[in-house]
């Protein structure tokens, strides 16, 4: 959706719309806009302008009140088209005390971040870390069973990943022995961070050596070099904060949110799409990590050791221009700290 689909006005009027639902969850009608907020524009013409908006799908009207609340797509359009984000003094002096300590960790200084995050937005964070410079060792093929072997993974931080591969044949069983001899031969000492690419430089060389080449290649892809033997490390802060926010004073949406904070996989996700970009992205159409009534609000930090990934989750109407000057600010000084 491009701000070009929408007048000047209607931009007007869904951005009072979004600011006041996110500022106190409550529907807002025409006549409320009309004194309050555009009292050059009459009632009839804010209200002409808002079906033309409920129209267009990004203001709904809820059913216990002639007011509008923003929708998924109404969200998306503000953060896309209309958001400035805006860091107020207060915060960034916080934030600039935490980061002028000297003899400090970086990961003790995103501990502190993180919590002032919590006590200023009321909303959790996860913080996903993972190794840069983590490098592959050794792998070894163990047979258990003539259908049957486990694959032991050892890496530099003495890290043991072990995952069980089942086969239908003798030929199969030889093509995976083949497979990791020339992979201990091109692949050991090399980061975790490279496999990939130097898999795909390997591909010719293990297809002219194996019979069962797409059958070896899915398994090892697989059971291998999968995404979390980047030995990537999740933690939480700041649970206790969401029985402050409306929308989860119902039982059953704080739970659904508890569930969505204790999958690790659903951070590990976002951090892999993160890393592509490098940039602050705010998620407000969640359905793909099974949460389409959230919104997430992520940055990527990368580091010379270590990349550390900052997500904030909440309600969809949560203060996105605090949000994203937070993460922006945050991330911007840590990686000046990292090349200090």
């Amino acid at each position: 959706m491009n701000e070009k689909n929408l007048t000047k006005r209607q931009v007007q009027i869904l951005k009072t719309i979004v600011e006041q639902y996110i500022s106190n969850a409550l529907p807002i009608s025409s006549k409320e806009i009309n004194i309050n907020f555009l009292k050059n524009l009459s009632s009839a013409t804010i209200r002409n302008e808002m079906a033309v908006l409920e129209r267009k799908k990004l203001i709904e009207k809820t059913h216990t009140s002639s007011g509008r609340i923003p929708t998924k797509w109404g969200y998306e359009f503000y953060q896309q088209n209309i958001l400035t984000p805006y860091l107020s003094s207060d915060i960034k002096l916080q934030l600039k005390k935490i980061f002028a300590k000297r003899v400090v960790s970086i990961e003790n200084v995103i501990d502190e971040c993180t919590s002032l995050i919590n006590e200023s937005l009321k909303l959790p964070t996860i913080i996903t870390t993972k190794k840069n410079n983590e490098i592959l060792k050794r792998i070894d093929l163990i047979p258990l069973h003539k259908n049957l072997a486990i694959i032991l993974i050892v890496t530099s931080s003495g890290t043991i990943v072990k995952n069980t591969i089942s086969f239908k044949n003798e030929s199969i069983a030889s093509d995976l022995s083949t497979c990791i001899r020339i992979f201990n031969d091109r692949l050991i000492d090399t980061k975790l961070t490279d496999l990939t690419a130097k898999i795909e430089i390997l591909k010719p060389i293990i297809k002219s050596s194996v019979e069962n080449y797409e059958f070896i290649m899915q398994e090892m892809i697989k059971k291998i070099f999968k995404y979390n033997m980047n030995d990537i490390k999740t933690s939480i802060q700041g649970t206790k904060y969401l029985i402050t926010q409306p929308e989860f004073k119902n039982i059953e949406k704080l739970k659904k949110i508890l569930n969505l904070l204790d999958n690790s996989t659903i951070w590990q996700q976002i951090a892999y799409l993160q890393t592509k970009t490098g940039k602050t992205t705010l998620f407000t159409n969640c359905e793909s990590f099974g949460a389409n009534d959230l919104m997430v609000a992520s940055t990527f930090i990368k580091g010379i050791d270590n990349s550390h990934q900052i997500s904030i989750i909440g309600p969809q109407r949560m203060d996105y221009a605090k949000v994203k000057a937070i993460l922006e600010f945050i991330k911007y000084e840590l990686e000046k700290k990292y090349n200090e």
